[in-house]
């Protein structure tokens, strides 16, 4: 199963947000998916001004772990939770030897810690946001309850890792994860708040969601988590120490990609067949006119050089017509993925090509003609179609043997691509026009859009299924993204 969803980036960049599932009872696990870019010709992007390689440049992909769904409550309790996994490398390293293996199961227990506690804390919330009014009291009390004791449990392990002799850089791995739970802590809760005063909830109601804020406050002040520079105006020193924080966390669930060409091995044999094909007709032809005309003539001579000049081309007519036909039998590149202990967690495949229409399936030509947008762009002025197909193949039972987290069942794929070189041949993003109104005639300035339609195609082991999105951009970048409904075909 495939869990999908597109959303801006930033200005020029699309993200493309795939959940794939452990969902076969084999060993391995396999999706594809093909994702069309309809490009308008007028931003003058095809395959001589937009190359493979500038596509790759411009597309940048992660996959991590999914982390995994724990109630507040299993983490508490749990002894295989995340909680007291930690709690014991915490007694590991401190009693044993700080060996490079214990502190390296130390820093990823504390990692997996506030991973986890992050995952939940945004379910949780996105749970709360849509349950009655009445739910609300007895709901959070047990929430911010349960949410006070996992921080109180965590920073009673901190003074035992202080007062102990380990390295100063071990100290300041829990004194990170500290302010990383304080971190997700505090913006979940004002998100909670700010939510439940937009539906007017009972300021009797928003008490205890008011004081763990404070009191949170308050702790951040006494670890002084929140100090910068008199003159970072925009505090971008914190915002930036934050952003940096949240990435060493989280790099407990990335994956590394382990990227190489596809069909190398392949090619380079076809090459040296070609090679040896060509020296076969340049001799052959060689020592045919050295039996007829013996060696040092002028015929024997023009032969030579005629033999080379063919024996180049051939060579160089089989390797283009390799390079041609290749992409009918292999992928751009193959990406091992792996985890940090170098075990292959899966495996991916990239392809990058221009399609004409002529050539897509039809239930993509009924998608993509839906709502009427291709008889005005595709008629008169044309698309060029982009075909992004990427073939992914999962090892569920490797999933988190470095981490010790056995409840790991999905990788999360992460796709951003950047719309920058679009933009080059736009035009303004505000267009002046003219109108007759009463009589008179009023001068008015509307927007510039351009529509980037996105068709998406994933094979699972459910069957196939079919998303459509439509990108409106203009050269400011990507206004918004809009979710097409699709028929049932």
């Amino acid at each position: 199963m495939i869990q999908n969803s597109v959303k801006i980036h930033d200005n020029f960049s699309l993200e493309i947000k795939s959940i794939y599932e452990n969902t076969s009872k084999r060993k391995k696990t396999k999706y594809d998916t093909i994702t069309y870019l309809f490009i308008p010709n007028g931003l003058n992007i095809n395959n001589q001004t937009y190359p493979k390689t500038k596509f790759y440049n411009d597309v940048k992909v992660y996959i991590r772990y999914n982390a995994s769904e724990y109630t507040l409550e299993e983490i508490i309790n749990l002894k295989t939770g995340p909680l007291n996994l930690f709690i014991k490398s915490v007694k590991k390293i401190v009693k044993e030897k700080s060996t490079k293996k214990n502190i390296l199961d130390f820093e990823a227990k504390v990692k997996l810690l506030g991973a986890i506690l992050n995952n939940s804390l945004k379910l949780q919330t996105h749970y709360f946001k849509f349950q009655k009014l009445a739910d609300l009291q007895l709901s959070n009390q047990i929430f911010f309850n349960q949410l006070k004791e996992i921080l109180h449990i965590y920073r009673t392990q901190i003074p035992i890792i202080e007062n102990s002799s380990l390295d100063e850089n071990i100290k300041n791995i829990i004194k990170l994860g500290d302010e990383y739970l304080s971190n997700i802590s505090n913006y979940y809760t004002i998100q909670l708040l700010e939510h439940f005063k937009k539906i007017s909830t009972e300021k009797s109601d928003l008490k205890i969601i008011i004081q763990f804020i404070k009191e949170e406050q308050e702790y951040r002040k006494t670890q002084n988590f929140d100090t910068s520079k008199d003159d970072d105006y925009y505090d971008e020193t914190l915002l930036h120490k934050r952003s940096q924080l949240k990435k060493y966390i989280d790099g407990v669930l990335f994956l590394t990609r382990d990227v190489r060409k596809d069909g190398a091995f392949v090619e380079q044999s076809v090459f040296a067949i070609a090679a040896g094909l060509a020296m076969v007709f340049s001799t052959g032809i060689a020592f045919y006119y050295q039996q007829v005309y013996g060696n040092f003539t002028l015929p024997f001579f023009i032969a030579l050089v005629v033999g080379y000049m063919f024996k180049d081309r051939i060579k160089a007519s089989i390797g283009l017509l390799f390079i041609s036909k290749a992409s009918s039998f292999f992928y751009d590149y193959k990406i091992k993925i792996k985890d940090l202990q170098n075990n292959l967690i899966g495996i991916t495949k990239e392809n990058f090509v221009f399609v004409p229409f002529e050539k897509l399936g039809p239930k993509v030509k009924k998608h993509r003609v839906k709502d009427g947008y291709l008889d005005a762009d595709y008629d008169f002025y044309g698309e060029q179609i982009i075909q992004y197909k990427r073939k992914i193949e999962i090892y569920p039972k490797k999933f988190g043997q470095e981490i010790s987290d056995n409840r790991l069942k999905s990788l999360v794929d992460i796709t951003r691509i950047s719309f920058n070189r679009f933009i080059t041949q736009m035009d303004d993003p505000k267009k002046s026009y003219s109108i007759l109104k009463k009589g008179k005639i009023i001068n008015r300035v509307g927007n510039k859009i351009y529509h980037i339609n996105v068709i998406q195609k994933f094979y699972s082991e459910q069957g196939i299924e079919f998303k459509r999105y439509r990108i409106i951009m203009n050269r400011k970048g990507i206004k918004r993204v809009e979710n097409i409904a699709l028929d049932v075909i």
